[in-house]
């Protein structure tokens, strides 16, 4: 049997640590780098309620649920309200949520309206149009005392179901605008379209 010569390590390897170089000392409660800044974290946009005042007369867009009695128009708010409160506590990152929900709500009174309301308007979903101070009543829909209670209602609140000589109402302000006097065409104008 022959010797087989295992294969030994050069005295000087080609690649040696550089010992000129310094060890890395720990931290010493001495001065240390500056820390990195923390991000900034963006707040999300939330809008703030502008009050909006004026002297000028404003019309209001509003829907109406007519009962015939305070058990049933109290029954239909409740649902209203709890169907608010309900859209409210969803979490959804939409900076228009709040109109969102509004528009959710009132498709939910325009669908109550129709199938509950006894109002004649009940057809176009509880809607009275645009009511202002010194309109022309129509007296199956509506009286002074109903336009005099709709004047003082906030927009995007629904208020408790208030009684007139019609019936008892649940009132839905819309939309707010300054009132714009309209010019009513002349008779002759009037004829021409019949």
């Amino acid at each position: 049997m022959s010797e087989i010569e295992q294969p030994q390590e050069p005295e000087k390897t080609i690649y040696e640590r550089d010992k000129t170089a310094k060890e890395r000392q720990p931290a010493e409660d001495g001065p240390r780098a500056p820390a990195k800044p923390k991000p900034k974290i963006k707040k999300a946009f939330v809008a703030k309620k502008k009050t909006f005042t004026t002297d000028k007369p404003m019309e209001h867009r509003v829907r109406n649920i007519r009962m015939t009695s305070m058990e049933s128009a109290k029954m239909i708010w409740e649902t209203l309200v709890d169907y608010q409160k309900e859209l409210a506590q969803l979490e959804i990152e939409d900076p228009d949520k709040a109109y969102h929900d509004w528009e959710k709500v009132e498709k939910f009174f325009i669908r109550l309206a129709k199938k509950y309301s006894i109002c004649v308007s009940k057809a176009l979903g509880g809607s009275l149009g645009w009511v202002y101070q010194e309109m022309e009543i129509a007296s199956q829909t509506m009286n002074q005392e109903l336009i005099d209670i709709i004047m003082k209602t906030e927009k995007f609140k629904l208020p408790e179901p208030v009684q007139t000589k019609l019936g008892f109402h649940i009132i839905m302000v819309c939309e707010n605008q300054v009132h714009a006097p309209r010019e009513k065409p002349p008779e002759e104008e009037i004829r021409h379209l019949f």
